[in-house]
């Protein structure tokens, strides 16, 4: 009788464990989808300032200012300026990193996976440490 208490206890406990760890995990993507598409707002409103300030501070640094930063954006990433349809798709978070697949829709039509390479700060917020863009097969949608 006792060993059946213990492995209900312990297992009770790794039922908490796991339900705690998935609404953490919850809480992280629902933080990261939040970053990512505040920044896609910002450069849809043509706020350059508001933008640069979702990327991590290695990316600040190597773009050192929000004019810099756009101006990378409009040359490698175009399709997150303005699409007309954003849909978050799968998250992976490991440790301070995480991974966010968005599928986007550009203002042309055409179709694209970005894959978000986010970094959590020490204060716990999240930050776009990259962006990887790949455009879906078929042309526009």
């Amino acid at each position: 009788m006792r060993i059946v208490f213990v492995f209900l206890f312990v297992a009770g406990l790794a039922a908490v464990g796991a339900i705690t760890a998935r609404a953490q995990d919850n809480a992280g993507q629902q933080a990261v989808a939040t970053i990512i598409q505040n920044q896609l707002n910002a450069m849809a409103a043509g706020d350059r300032a508001e933008a640069y300030s979702y990327a991590a501070t290695f990316i600040q640094q190597k773009f050192q200012n929000p004019d810099i930063f756009m101006e990378m954006v409009t040359r490698g990433y175009a399709p997150l300026i303005a699409p007309q349809a954003v849909e978050f798709q799968r998250f992976e978070v490991s440790g301070g990193r995480a991974t966010q697949a968005v599928m986007l829709v550009a203002r042309d039509g055409s179709a694209w996976m970005a894959t978000y390479f986010m970094q959590q700060m020490e204060d716990g917020s999240w930050r776009i440490a990259g962006c990887q863009l790949e455009k879906l097969p078929g042309g526009a949608v």
